[in-house]
């Protein structure tokens, strides 16, 4: 069998991901009459994660660990000439060496030709969606002061690395910068363009998904993860995905979602930009021939007003809104964290090993 092109999408994180994967979930026919198998991800928002992490050798629940038997099975049956993964768990993954080499090998062993789809984001917006996706995700407790001063020059930000494993693995990178314009116009065109996909045909291609929340979500989340972590517990992944599901239906029903959480002030981004200034345009000038400063003229160098609760304090019938929320979501809480089947005391449902 002649080899097939392999479009992976690594991510990273807060890049649009979901709005991408729930798009390639819904249009997984048309897609396949255009010659692009996108196969079964086994999540409910189209997400390859478990995929993601049995190709690259990582433990899983009991119900995932088929995961890559069945994609196999599938691409042996499937004429397409190309084959569509997505996960931004793979941005992580893959930046472990024993990840990337089982990763890799099985890619070659199923005859594929691996094109990593990546969406590099500035640092400064990356870091603030990222702090807010954490402590929403009830995996974060601290200050975003706290959460810059550990994450600044975290690996992960680094896009430079990518270029090597790409090449390490004679895989093609192909890069398209996220920003504002991105956001604005939608990452779903943009995706469908990097893998030779025309968008026009598509009607709905302008998707928002796992929408940013503001500063009363994130305010509320961390009160309820400081009195769990006070009180002794360490979380397990699934009962971080129960708290996290259970405080963004609370808010819902309550009238009390908030969008726009900005914990940057402007001295602090230009901060994490000059960190990064040397590895962006590195990775800039090596991938599209032109400065970082260039490619993200929309993001670079912006100004911020933090509304971070810790930063600038709600008003009086805003802080009585939180502490009622807080009250009432602790029973909440407290319930998940009594759920033994939440529990369970496997590799796959360490936090810690699950976040890398």
């Amino acid at each position: 069998m002649a080899t097939r092109v392999c479009y992976i999408h690594i991510g990273p994180h807060k890049t649009g991901t979901s709005a991408i994967q729930w798009f390639l979930k819904e249009h997984r026919a048309e897609l396949l009459r255009q010659g692009y198998f996108v196969p079964e991800s086994g999540t409910a928002h189209g997400g390859h994660h478990p995929l993601a992490r049995t190709l690259c050798g990582q433990a899983v629940p009991d119900h995932q660990q088929l995961a890559s038997v069945q994609f196999a099975r599938a691409i042996a049956e499937t004429p397409c000439e190309a084959v569509v993964v997505s996960s931004e768990a793979l941005d992580t993954l893959l930046r472990n060496s024993d990840c990337a080499i089982a990763f890799f090998n099985r890619i070659e062993e199923l005859n594929l030709e691996p094109k990593l789809v990546l969406f590099p984001r500035n640092q400064s917006q990356s870091i603030n969606s990222r702090y807010m996706e954490v402590v929403k995700g009830f995996q974060f407790s601290e200050s975003f002061e706290a959460f810059v001063q550990k994450n600044i020059r975290c690996p992960g930000h680094a896009y430079s690395p990518l270029i090597e494993l790409a090449k390490a693995f004679h895989a093609d990178l192909i890069p398209r910068p996220f920003t504002v314009e991105t956001v604005m116009g939608g990452v779903v065109p943009e995706f469908l363009c990097a893998i030779g996909i025309d968008p026009s045909p598509f009607s709905n291609t302008y998707i928002r998904r796992n929408q940013s929340v503001g500063p009363f979500t994130v305010s509320v989340a961390r009160h309820l993860l400081r009195l769990i972590l006070n009180s002794g517990k360490q979380l397990k992944w699934l009962q971080t995905v129960r708290c996290k599901k259970r405080l963004i239906a609370y808010l819902h029903e309550n009238g009390l979602a908030d969008t726009g959480y900005c914990g940057l002030t402007t001295p602090l981004a230009r901060h994490i930009e000059n960190e990064w200034c040397s590895d962006n345009d590195a990775f800039a000038q090596r991938v599209w021939g032109r400065p970082w400063t260039e490619m993200f003229a929309a993001d670079v160098g912006g100004e911020f007003n933090p509304n971070d609760f810790d930063m600038s304090e709600p008003d009086e019938s805003t802080d009585l809104q939180l502490c009622r929320a807080v009250k009432e979501m602790t029973a909440t809480v407290e319930e998940i964290m009594r759920d033994a089947t939440l529990a369970i005391d496997a590799t796959w449902n360490d936090l810690r090993q699950r976040c890398g």
